[in-house]
């Protein structure tokens, strides 16, 4: 009778911990799978925001072409608008049809003037931001009456200029006002994002 045995396995400790840092070297290598283009948010944004572009520009001019009366009358509307704001502060103010006089300079209101193709990509960008409809009325609701608003004070800013400083009026009106109106589309849409759609993506479930 044999008195060899065989001797019980014992555990390596540093077998062990070497074996965990392997592990642990192994999931750090592993990537996360990468979100496909069409679930990112931002493309999403872009790809709309280009789309809804497109179609402004394509559907647009054919609205214009067939609804001439209806630009005339918006046409009409901002140089109101224009006199009525000006009659708070000065009597030396006349309006005849688009045109608005200031003290014997006059602007003639046209289609650019009334601030529509700022008011079509402001909605461009809303439309496209990944948000509810309701967030996106909201936007829509008070964005375009701030940029109508701007606009009409941009006008009298240049009946201004026109008046008492008119060497610079083509400068204020072709290169100033149109950075302006860029930047201000561009703040009135970021001030949405951070006061009406982040607010409701961080309110809790048990808010009312």
């Amino acid at each position: 009778m044999s008195n060899e045995r065989e001797d019980d396995p014992v555990a390596d400790p540093q077998a062990e911990a070497g074996d965990a840092e392997e592990v642990e070297e192994a999931d750090d290598q592993v990537e996360p799978e990468d979100v496909p283009p069409w679930k990112n948010p931002a493309y999403r944004f872009v790809f709309f925001f280009l789309v809804y572009l497109g179609l402004v520009a394509w559907l647009y001019p054919i609205f214009r072409e067939r609804n001439v009366e209806v630009i005339d009358a918006l046409a009409e509307m901002t140089a109101a608008a224009e006199y009525y704001f000006f009659s708070l502060f000065t009597d030396r103010v006349s309006l005849g049809g688009k045109v608005v006089s200031f003290h014997g300079f006059a602007v003639h209101i046209i289609e650019e003037c009334t601030g529509v193709y700022e008011v079509l990509i402001f909605t461009a960008a809303v439309l496209s931001f990944p948000t509810t409809w309701a967030n996106k009325g909201i936007g829509l609701g008070l964005g375009i009456p701030i940029l109508y608003g701007f606009n009409v004070l941009r006008i009298g800013v240049l009946l201004l200029v026109g008046k008492y400083q008119p060497e610079y009026f083509d400068f204020m009106h072709l290169y100033f006002w149109q950075a302006t109106l860029i930047l201000m589309i561009t703040s009135v849409w970021l001030l949405w994002i951070t006061q009406v759609v982040n607010r409701d993506w961080t309110r809790s479930p048990s808010s009312p």
